[in-house]
């Protein structure tokens, strides 16, 4: 099923990002526009194939992680640069608190760094333009600890239990339809896969945060330096 979506999907992609970049001549301002949407929507189908197949491997518990030691917070800032052209068409300002030094880590880099994805581009959906997400990463003891939190338009408590299960979204119409209902859930499924956990604070209109903790720091941070980091 893997191999069955994502070869022609690969092919549509990089089909229409040759006609975005003009590689064989100019090309009349609609079509330009047409060959934008195909590739922004070829994306956007490829990043769910890959929650849904991440989630079907979960939920068999078929999912294996692969441990490796790095950098947590090179994993992360590659991870802001990569949301910063999203930020910029949102107009919303990202920003990222990093630790003045390495965070070295045994974890699973790719579920870590979907982990921080997920959770930026959720905040960046929910948040109006003018708003700001800030990501703040820090360790204390062996504890990873990955807060992202918004301006945005916030959760009703009734909604904030729902959170994190396969494919329940909170909110309005609108808001629903901005996503798929897998984000946050495969981020609660990833921390605990790194028996770690996911907590959510939010009020309407005052913003989330939402806080990950992953026992995975390999070298204990002490108080003194994670206040003197803070």
């Amino acid at each position: 099923m893997s191999h069955e979506l994502r070869t022609p999907l690969n092919a549509i992609m990089g089909f229409s990002d040759i006609m975005r970049q003009r590689l064989f001549g100019p090309m009349g301002d609609r079509y330009a526009e047409y060959s934008d949407l195909i590739h922004e929507s070829g994306a956007h189908l490829l990043e769910l194939i890959n929650d849904v197949l991440d989630m079907s491997k979960i939920e068999a518990e078929r999912f294996e992680l692969t441990i490796e030691t790095f950098d947590v917070s090179e994993a992360v800032q590659a991870v802001l640069r990569l949301m910063r052209g999203q930020a910029e068409r949102y107009g919303v300002n990202l920003r990222g608190v990093m630790p003045m030094g390495p965070l070295s880590a045994d974890a699973d880099r790719r579920a870590l760094k979907q982990i921080a994805l997920n959770l930026i581009s959720n905040a960046l959906k929910f948040t109006p333009r003018g708003g700001s997400v800030t990501v703040t990463l820090h360790g204390l003891g062996d504890i990873l600890e990955l807060v992202v939190a918004d301006t945005g338009v916030g959760i009703a408590q009734g909604d904030l239990h729902r959170l994190g299960q396969p494919y329940e979204q909170a909110g309005d119409r609108a808001q629903r339809a901005a996503g798929s209902g897998l984000g946050l859930s495969l981020v609660r499924a990833f921390a605990r896969l790194h028996n770690g956990e996911m907590v959510v604070e939010s009020s309407i209109g005052e913003g989330t945060s939402v806080t990950i903790r992953l026992p995975v720091l390999t070298t204990p941070v002490a108080a003194e330096d994670a206040r003197a980091r803070a």
